[in-house]
Order: structure tokens, then sequence, then C-alpha cells
């Protein structure tokens, strides 16, 4: 899945028209735009270092479609899903064998929409696309030395300390693909334990990593998935998806909270009027010397796209404290 990028066919393609303007979308949704401006603009955020021991080295990737970008080392490898464009086996198991060549000691790994073979129910739906063949090839894949999530956990022992993983590869419904529910279905709700470090899903929250800077009302994250972090709180959140790679600390204060209330479509004045005193406070706070903590990290890893990582960069590290 692409996030909505300029057109590259001129001004008067109606299937492919330019970006709204800003002023255009304030008109159109002021809340959202105002929201989105506060929560652009609060103080910065911190995530605090140890006071002792050494962070667990987490390199995240994730929309490759058979791409092999250079991966720099680390203690844990995440790939967020897509490896792959047409989802065959011989897609899947070239990704695998190109995992399976990196130095990582952990390297897990979720589905996408589009790695079709790993979700023989898409199959089911889609008898025309069906083979005899298709789950013998899947129970065929070497996954060698990756570990495979699917709305699972896996406990990962990195030096002195236990890792706790949940991965789910489900996305909102977006066109006819694999791993996918509609988008007012709740599939998220208390599946993730409490006690998780690190959560993989492929699609991002509602409001976070989820837009284009060209188009930053279009909001593609799962609502659903946004209530299910307040609920479980971990502490790094790795996604893909929407191709617009980019990394966002979080605090879990009444500012983030009315952020994502507006995000959903829940907002109303009062939230706004939370929201304007919680950025007032937090900055009238950080003028006094009070740091902005953080609680978790949230990344979007996508290696292909039009927005987010820089010429050349296809990998995000994050320190895991």
């Amino acid at each position: 899945m692409t996030a909505n990028t300029k057109s590259a066919f001129g001004k008067n393609n109606i299937f492919a028209p330019e970006s709204p303007s800003i002023w255009q979308h304030l008109q159109r949704n002021p809340l959202l735009i105002t929201a989105q401006w506060l929560y652009a603009h609060r103080p910065p955020i911190v995530i605090p270092r140890p006071t002792f021991g050494t962070p667990v080295k987490v390199v995240c990737i994730s929309d490759t479609h058979n791409e092999k970008p250079h991966v720099p080392n680390g203690d844990i490898l995440i790939h967020s899903g897509d490896m792959t464009i047409n989802g065959t086996f011989e897609e899947i198991q070239l990704q695998l064998g190109w995992l399976n060549s990196l130095p990582h000691h952990h390297k897990i790994v979720i589905a996408g929409n589009h790695d079709l073979l790993l979700d023989q129910s898409f199959f089911h739906r889609n008898p025309r696309l069906a083979s005899p063949d298709n789950e013998r090839k899947m129970k065929e894949l070497k996954w060698g030395n990756v570990v495979y999530l699917n709305s699972e956990s896996g406990t990962f022992d990195v030096r002195d300390r236990t890792v706790r993983i949940y991965g789910s590869p489900m996305t909102p419904q977006y066109g006819n693909w694999a791993f996918q529910y509609p988008e007012n279905e709740d599939k998220w709700c208390n599946t993730i334990p409490e006690s998780t470090d690190i959560l993989v899903t492929h699609g991002p929250a509602k409001g976070h990593l989820d837009s284009s800077a060209s188009n930053p009302t279009y909001l593609q994250g799962c609502a659903h998935l946004q209530r299910e972090l307040w609920r479980a709180k971990p502490r790094l959140h790795v996604c893909g998806h929407t191709h617009s790679a980019r990394v966002e600390r979080r605090s879990w204060e009444w500012l983030e909270w009315s952020y994502d209330t507006v995000c959903r479509g829940e907002g109303r004045v009062s939230t706004m009027l939370i929201i304007l005193a919680s950025w007032v406070g937090a900055w009238v706070l950080y003028a006094l010397g009070r740091e902005n903590r953080g609680v978790m990290t949230s990344v979007n890893a996508a290696v292909v796209g039009d927005w987010g990582l820089a010429e050349g960069k296809k990998t995000l590290i994050v320190d895991l404290v």
C-alpha cells in the first residue's frame, strides 16, 4: 500500500488530482488540522537513557517488496510485513533467503497484505486465484533462523534481559488483499499482552505515522489499534504499510489522548479545549525546566515509498532501553 503522492500526470488528471492545500484542509476539517499542528509542535519528547546495562539495538525494516537493502547489524532485526509484491512462494523464499543471510542474532518477521501465500483464507475468499499447491508450498517455505509471528508472541533473550515481542499482520480493508478486516470491525480489543516490549504490526495506528506530508488529513491507520495501544502501552511499536517512514516519540499524556480522540473523528469543541490547555501547560512546564519524557517509540519502517527516509537510507534503528 502506498500513501497519496503528487500527481505525475498533470493538474487536469481527474484520477490523480493534486493534493489540497493546507487552507483547503483547514476549511474541510478544522478540528483535525488544528490538533495535528498542536501535536506536531508540542515540546520535544526525550526517551531516558538507561542508568545501567546496554540498550537493545533494534533494526527496523518493512515493505521491502522484493528489495534487498543494506541492513546494519543489531541485536534484533524486525521486518513488519510486505516482504513481496505478489506474495508468491518464489518471492517469499527469496526474501527469507536474504533475511537468513543477515548477521542479526534474532530476526522477527510478520506478513503484510501483499504476502498472499501466508494467508490461506485469502484463497478461500478468492477461489479463482487458489491452487491445490498453495498450502503445500506454504509448508515448504524454509524459514531458517527467521521467526514468523502471526498474531502471537515470542520471547527473545538479549544478553541479560528478555524481550517480549507480539506480531500481527492484520490491517483494515483496502482493496482485495491478505490479512484484512472491515474497517469498522474491532480486531484488536485485548489482543496485545500487557507485558509486550515490542509490538510489530503491518499497519499503523490512526493518526500516527499513517499519512503523507502532501495529504495530512488522509489518515490510513486503524482507530481500534490506536485504542489498544493505550491499553497495552508497549515500549516500541514497529509498523509499515503506508509508505511514509519516520519515527515518533509518545508519552501517553492528556495532549496525546485528546489528539487521538480527534483523529478517530470523535473530537468536539471540549476536546479541542483540552488539547489546547494541555499544549500550553506542556510548554510552560518545559520552559520551567521539566523534561518531557517519552515512554514509547513508534516507527514506520517502510523501505519503499515517496516520503520519509532520505535517499539511500533504508533502515531505522531504535535503542530499546
